[in-house]
């Protein structure tokens, strides 16, 4: 069945889109190669852009191949790394904002992320 909404918030979305410059040729597309939750998102990988802070901002694939007229790959995006590899980079971000336990910590940074635009 093919996805018919975004997984992430408009506000989150738009967010990401001002962090690299609406240009997903200069985020990092991360596979997830090896998901623990399979069936748990509505397909694995996601793109990313360091915010102004250095904190992570992710935009799932899922929702790339709705927003963006062309589908991002791999081999066009600044780099290419994996989930693992991410979390490596990430793990104290992950630690410190008690992401680690989550089963998806795609959709778990996502929902933390767009908790975060919403301060009222």
């Amino acid at each position: 069945m093919e996805q018919s909404r975004c997984n992430a918030d408009a506000k989150h979305i738009r967010h990401f889109l001002d962090i690299c410059d609406g240009n997903w040729h200069s985020c990092i597309y991360v596979r997830c190669v090896s998901c623990k939750t399979p069936g748990y998102c509505n397909g694995p990988h996601f793109l990313y852009h360091p915010d102004e802070n250095g904190s992570p901002c992710i935009l799932p694939m899922a929702d790339a191949r709705m927003l963006f007229s062309r589908i991002p790959e791999p081999t066009e995006c600044l780099s290419a790394i994996t989930l693992e590899q991410f979390q490596s980079l990430y793990g104290l971000y992950f630690a410190k904002e008690a992401l680690t336990d989550k089963p998806c910590p795609c959709f778990a940074l996502l929902r933390h992320q767009e908790a975060s635009h919403y301060y009222w």
